[in-house]
Parts: structure tokens; sequence; C-alpha cells
């Protein structure tokens, strides 16, 4: 294993964890939910006199992330398909909540439908590199519940995890409740859960109601949660890098307090979401090199608390085949080298607006070819092959040495599916693009069988889960 890259020193890292605390000492955070309140205030921290604000004091922060998880599991309904979040685990996610689909071939986008989201969790079940599928955001779902229809589009397609968009905390109930009918029961869901949700921070330093009541809820089903610190720099957080690192480590710190107040135990990462406003044109920037650092310095940060990180790794900004191909290499050569736990956004364009299933496809690709790289080489004495060298110096090839009759099915050199090398003769013969490749690909493995996942009782159950909410909802 390569050594992972870090961009801060160890004494740059505890002065952005000190600054941390002290924001929330001092500022706290914007937190009126009575039950989050009261947990936290039991834990030593202060409540505004306005009953509007929390603020959290460095030994409440310590207490209360010495509980948050250092290890947890998203279970699959295959075991073989399990996740185990750890420090030093690499895995990657399809992105969620996209509404249109794109073709990276003619450039043009239409709204999403059903049959697009079936798809492409089949396509995800398909590739070793995407760990699990996401919700999406079909048009012809029923718009009142088609966050609680699209988590039953996946659970009726996938045997792998899963990450569950919601619009409410009312709607996730229902989600949950699926869930756990898939699963058994919510005992069993508690054991393995087989889907990871959200409760989110609106910066800087925000936490509304409803996303607390989500969280809650998670816990009750025993459901990891993830909190996006979606900063942007010169917007909702310090233009300065240092300052939305430490704006962001405070929002980070204040999730963990709240969760692990209100659901010790449960899992969470920390998961890094950077943009900078352009002051030229108004526009998020998405991509650039000092949000590459940034992301860099939020994997070490992560790494300092033990905590496994997230980030958004595998999702462009763009929608132009060569410049997504740029930032997909970019970034996931960064997430592997900085240690990322989970790497998120895959098959997403335009800043998860945008679903393309040669885009998936591409980053499954891609993640193949640098987790070759990731691995390093093996250095014994055998692998150092004086001896074989030695022996084939007079015939001047190694074909027939004994090393390379030993190792070669034992070291696994890369082999690329889509990624090939043709010569221009043969290129010129046969024209077809890495997208055209990518797109290929994506009808072979629709082409194939597909076994569904739930039993016929599993399917009645969460039939009769959507039918009432449609009816508690609509």
């Amino acid at each position: 294993m390569l050594p992972i890259y870090e961009p801060l020193t160890p004494g740059q890292a505890d002065d952005i964890h000190r600054a941390a605390l002290e924001v929330l000492d001092k500022a706290g955070v914007a937190l009126d939910h009575p039950k989050a309140q009261e947990a936290l205030a039991a834990r030593g921290a202060r409540i505004s006199d306005d009953r509007k604000r929390v603020h959290l004091p460095e030994a409440t922060v310590e207490h209360l992330l010495a509980m948050a998880p250092r290890e947890f599991l998203c279970a699959a309904r295959d075991p073989d398909e399990d996740m185990v979040m750890r420090l030093g685990a690499c895995y990657a996610r399809q992105g969620g909540g996209p509404f249109s689909l794109y073709d990276m071939r003619t450039g043009r986008a239409r709204p999403l439908a059903v049959r697009d989201a079936v798809d492409s969790v089949r396509l995800v079940n398909r590739l070793p590199h995407i760990n699990a599928p996401s919700t999406m955001t079909p048009h012809d779902l029923e718009v009142a519940t088609y966050d609680v229809a699209a988590c039953k589009l996946v659970l009726e397609n996938t045997r792998k995890h899963f990450w569950c968009l919601t619009t409410a905390a009312s709607h996730l109930e229902y989600e949950l409740k699926m869930a756990a009918a898939c699963s058994g029961g919510i005992e069993n869901l508690r054991k393995r859960p087989t889907l990871s949700s959200i409760f989110c921070v609106i910066a800087p330093l925000r936490f509304p109601a409803d996303e607390i009541d989500r969280l809650i809820l998670c816990g009750e089903y025993g459901v990891n949660v993830m909190t996006p610190l979606t900063v942007l720099m010169g917007g909702s957080a310090p233009y300065v890098m240092a300052g939305c690192m430490t704006q962001m480590t405070a929002e980070f710190l204040a999730a963990v307090c709240i969760c692990q107040a209100l659901c010790p135990g449960l899992g969470q990462w920390y998961y890094t979401l950077f943009q900078y406003l352009d002051m030229r044109s108004g526009l998020s920037v998405t991509h650039s090199p000092e949000l590459m650092v940034l992301a860099a310095a939020g994997a070490q940060m992560s790494a300092r608390y033990g905590i496994p990180s997230l980030a958004n790794s595998l999702l462009s900004g763009d929608c132009d085949a060569q410049q997504v191909l740029l930032q997909y290499g970019a970034n996931i050569l960064l997430g592997i080298m900085t240690g990322v736990t989970f790497q998120v956004g895959a098959g997403s364009l335009e800043c998860g607006n945008l679903y393309s299933h040669q885009s998936l496809v591409l980053v499954d690709e891609i993640l193949d070819y640098l987790k070759a790289f990731q691995k390093g080489m093996d250095v014994t004495p055998e692998t150092l092959a004086v001896r074989d060298i030695v022996d084939q110096a007079e015939k001047g090839e190694y074909l027939s040495s004994r090393l390379t009759m030993k190792y070669l099915r034992k070291e696994r050199h890369h082999v690329p599916d889509i990624l090939t090398s043709p010569s221009l003769a043969s290129f010129l013969e046969n024209p077809a693009t890495l997208v055209d490749r990518a797109q290929a690909k994506f009808e072979r493995i629709m082409a194939a069988p597909f076994e569904p996942p739930l039993s016929s009782d599993q399917q009645r159950e969460i039939d009769e889960i959507m039918r009432e909410a449609s009816s508690k909802l609509g």
C-alpha cells in the first residue's frame, strides 16, 4: 500500500481542531430542537437565553467525539457485498438525486425516468468497484411521494447496500419501514443496516429541526448517517482556505456531538463537499486545485479523529467528456492517495443534476486502474529477482524465466476492460471512442438476465407500505 498524502503538518491539523473548538464554544450552533438541546445540555452544553443556540465546550465535544465508532458495518442483502467502514478501506458509491439522464455521446439530456433509475441500479449490481447504488429523482413518479417510491425501486433491484435520500422525516419513516420489511424486521435491520441515510447542516452552523428528526429515526432503525459539509468559500464559509477548514471542522464536530448525544454509537462519516464562490462570475465552482487541497485536508482531519471519511471524489462539475475524464482521474487518484474511505458521486455530472450510464461505467474502470496503482509493489528477497536476472542475462529474455512462470497468475498486472490501447491503424478501422466503449459495456450488462432480490412476501409488504405512504403523504 502506498503512503498517504497529507497537506497539513500535524501542528496545522491541531491548530484547525483548536480553532473549531473555539468556534463551537463561542458561537455555538443554531439548534432549537428541544430533544437535542436536552441531550446536549446533559453532557455539558450551554443553551442560549433565547433557546435558539447551543454552545459546545471543549469537554463536551471531546467526550462525544470519543463515542463515535471508528468502524461500522454497511451491510448488504448479499453478505459478500458488505462494506466495513474504517480508515484504510476504499469503497465507492453512485451519486444520489440526479433528475436528468445525460448521453455523453450526443451531449443531450432528458428527464430521468423510472426505467433509467432501475437500469442504473442493475448496472451498479454488475460493476465490481461501485459498491452501492443511490436513490434518484425520476420524473414519472408521484411528486408527493417520489423519494419513498425511489427507495422502493432500489430495494426491488439490488442486493448491495444503498444510500437513501429523503425530503422529510415523515417520508423517511416509510423508507425505513420498507427496508426493515426487506430485512425481516427492525431488529435484523439494526444488526445489519442495509441502507445509509443523511441529516444535514446548513452552513454556517445551522441544524434545522426536521434534520434532527431524521437523525432520531435513523437511530431508532440503526441506520448509519452522513452529514455533508457543503461549505461555499466566500459565500457560506470564509474565503480563505484555513478558515473554511475551521468552519467545516466545527460543523463536523457539532454533527458528531448531536448524533452521539441522541443516538450513541451510530456510525457516521466525515463528509466533505467543498465549493468556492467565483467573485468574477458569481458562480459556484466545484473543481479546482485549491479545492483538491481542501479535500485532502478534510481526509487528513478525518484520519486525525479516526472517523471514516467520505468525499465526492467521483462527482464531476461538467458534462464535456474530455474534461469529465480529467476530473475523474485527478479526483479519484486524490481520494485514493489521501485515504478516503468512501468515494461517492459515481455517474453524476454537472454537480449532481445529471446522471449518465456511460459515466458510471467509466468511473468503475478508472477505480479499477487506480486501485491497482494504490497497491504499490511487493519487495521481497525473491521478487528482487537477483537469481532470475543472473540466470537470464545471457538469454536476453524473461518469457521462460522461473519467476515469470511462478508469478504469471499470482502477481496481478492490470488488464483494462474498456481502456484499450489500439494502434492508429486499428482505431481508424473501428473509431469507437472511450465513451462508445462504455456504452457498449452498459448494453452488455443490461442484456444479462436479472434475478429479483425480494421474495413475494417481501414484495407484498413493501407494496402495502408504499400504498400507505401515498395515502398519508399524497
